[in-house]
Formats: C-alpha cells, structure tokens, sequence
C-alpha cells in the first residue's frame, strides 16, 4: 500500500483552496498592475523588475502550486518531498543571485533596508521552509505539512506586501495628467 498524503491533508483541503484562490487572483492583479506600469518599462528598468517584480509573481504562482499539488488524491510523500526539497534549495540559489544588483541599489539609496528584509530576507525563510518540509517528508515527520502551510503563508504574505510596493513605485513614477 502506498503512503498517500490524501487522509493528512484532507484537514488542510479548505486552507489550501483559501490559499490557491487568493494566489491565483493575486497573479492575475500582477499582471494587471505590470501592465498598467508598462510605461514605466525601459531597458534601464528591466533588473529591477527582474528582482523585484518577477520574484512576487514567483511567491504567487509557487502558493497556487503547492495548493493545486496538495490537493491531488494520489499524492505521496517521496515526490513531494522532492520537489520541495529541490524547489527550496534552486529558490534559494535563485535569490542570492539578486544580492549584487541589491547591493548597488543600497549603495545608491535607491532601496532601503526594509526592501532587503522583504525581497531576499523573508522569501529565503520561506524557500528554506520549503526545503526543510520536503525533507521532513522524506523523513515521515507528521509536522511537515505545518511547514509547508508557514511557508505558503509567509510567501503570500510577502508577495501582497511586495505587490504593493510595487504599485507605488509605478504611482509615484507615473505623472500626472495636466489639468
């Protein structure tokens, strides 16, 4: 007999319809939100918006995975663990790649230190709570799914906050029409 995760996360179908509805409208407001900045777009503007807009798009699209997959009847624990054992770590390794251009932004006080907090700090909490709730599978750890609830919490949490910050940037930038 397989060990199915469908009976542990039959207590988590409500939370993670919650998540992956919020998720997916989340994704569809971004793209609404880019589109109406798209004036603001220009090759200079491109690594800021490959650091700070395509990372909460990702924290979106990654909650509306993890609840489309939670909810699969056949799930089991190896793939899952797996996976998120594998998407934590490339996660990881995907956002420090983003630390050179945040630290010529800081030295240009372009971005502050709360933008360091909320754009590699906190996602990397969440991407390494992705890695250890793989691993806790791997494992049998029956406190993994909790782990794999925080981190969708954390990363949703983060992708609003960035997302916002992100339509000020474009409400600030963009002029105002002549009166």
């Amino acid at each position: 007999m397989t060990d199915t995760l469908a009976q542990p996360l039959q207590r988590w179908h409500d939370f993670y319809l919650l998540t992956g509805g919020a998720a997916a409208t989340l994704v569809g407001l971004m793209f609404v939100a880019i589109s109406l900045g798209s004036q603001l777009i220009t090759p200079q503007s491109l690594p800021g918006l490959r650091v700070f807009a395509t990372p909460t798009i990702i924290h979106f699209v990654y909650v509306l995975v993890i609840a489309t997959v939670a909810v699969v009847p056949t799930l089991t624990r190896p793939p899952l663990g797996i996976l998120l054992a594998v998407t934590g770590l490339l996660s990881i390794a995907r956002a420090f790649r983003a630390v050179p251009f945040m630290q010529e932004q800081r030295r240009a006080n372009l971005i502050d230190r709360e933008d360091l907090v909320w754009y590699l700090v906190t996602p990397s909490i969440s991407y390494l709570l992705l890695g250890a709730t793989g691993i806790g599978l791997l494992r049998g750890a029956p406190e993994a799914l909790d782990g794999l609830a925080c981190a969708s919490i954390v990363l949703l949490v983060n992708g609003i906050r960035n997302a916002w910050d992100l339509v000020l940037w474009f409400a600030v930038r963009t002029e105002s029409p002549s009166r």
